[in-house]
């Protein structure tokens, strides 16, 4: 009598066990709250350069040429007077959710949030 006990005593177990794992998707942030990691987070100037550089300014794009003679970001100090004249706009076209830039591909959404706090945190050295 033991045999049939413990045959029906496994799917049980392994329901249970399924059903103990599933989890419930955690609650989307409340809007225009910044994530708790950017309060703490130290992005540099030298990190979104980095990343300004790889993605924006190679080829012909944004290096202050051609069309692109108005949002040039060949040097921090250009990229930094784009955006106080421009910070609407560049959070909307580079890292909001319908971002369309750069145009080859989208920045990641750890990219895209590292300049959002860098921006938040007024552009830091």
């Amino acid at each position: 009598m033991k045999k049939p006990m413990r045959t029906a005593l496994l799917p049980m177990l392994l329901m249970l066990f399924v059903y103990s794992c599933t989890a419930e998707q955690a609650p989307a942030p409340e809007p225009g709250i910044p994530p708790t990691a950017c309060d703490t987070a130290v992005i540099t100037s030298a990190y979104i350069m980095t990343t300004i550089s790889t993605r924006c300014t190679n080829g012909a794009c944004h290096k202050g040429t051609g069309n692109f003679v108005v949002s040039d970001f060949s040097t921090l100090e250009k990229l930094k007077t784009y955006l106080n004249a421009n910070e609407a706009l560049f959070r909307e076209r580079v890292t909001s959710a319908n971002a369309d830039m750069p145009p080859r591909g989208a920045l990641s959404q750890g990219t895209r949030d590292s300049i959002d706090c860098w921006l938040n945190h007024g552009m830091p050295e």
